[in-house]
């Protein structure tokens, strides 16, 4: 009941942090250490292993194997139907950014020297809105033909056709 009491808490703790504080805990190329499937192990493990402890005749070791490898199972189904999709998603999302420079795309809200507008493009044959700056200090009205020179942390830099 306590590994299922600590699972739970830890899930909740790391949405809150991560979320309300905008912290995101990365550790490398280590999907199966990501706190999702921490949080998934530990909350199984202590979950499966309190009902079998309760519900059959079995001593601890027995119900610990049982819950080990239930535990071990839903980790790895949660890891490679949910984690490793999104993680995948995620960096091919970054990548495409910065595939976009040297394309072309359409201004649909002023672009002014100081502030951020909007540019659409088509991208995989979707149409994708994003914010945008000038690269120079200049202003670049809504409907203008610009070129992608840059992106910068989800902003793409343009410069007029």
């Amino acid at each position: 009941m306590v590994l299922f009491v600590v699972g739970v808490g830890y899930a909740i703790l790391t949405a809150i942090v991560g979320d309300v504080f905008g912290l995101d805990a990365h550790v490398g190329e280590l999907p199966f250490l990501s706190p999702t499937i921490i949080a998934t192990f530990v909350t199984v493990f202590g979950g499966l292993g309190y009902l079998l402890l309760h519900n059959t005749g079995w001593s601890a070791l027995p119900v610990a194997g049982v819950a080990l490898i239930g535990a071990l199972g839903v980790s790895a189904a949660v890891m490679f139907l949910v984690v490793l999709p999104l993680y995948a998603a995620q960096k091919g999302t970054a990548l495409s950014a910065r595939g976009m420079i040297g394309l072309e795309a359409k201004v649909i809200t002023s672009i002014d020297a100081d502030r951020l507008g909007e540019i659409v493009y088509v991208q995989g044959g979707t149409r994708h809105n994003a914010p945008a700056k000038c690269a120079d200090p200049t202003t670049i009205p809504s409907g203008s033909q610009v070129r992608i020179i840059d992106e910068m942390a989800g902003t793409f830099v343009v410069e007029k056709v």
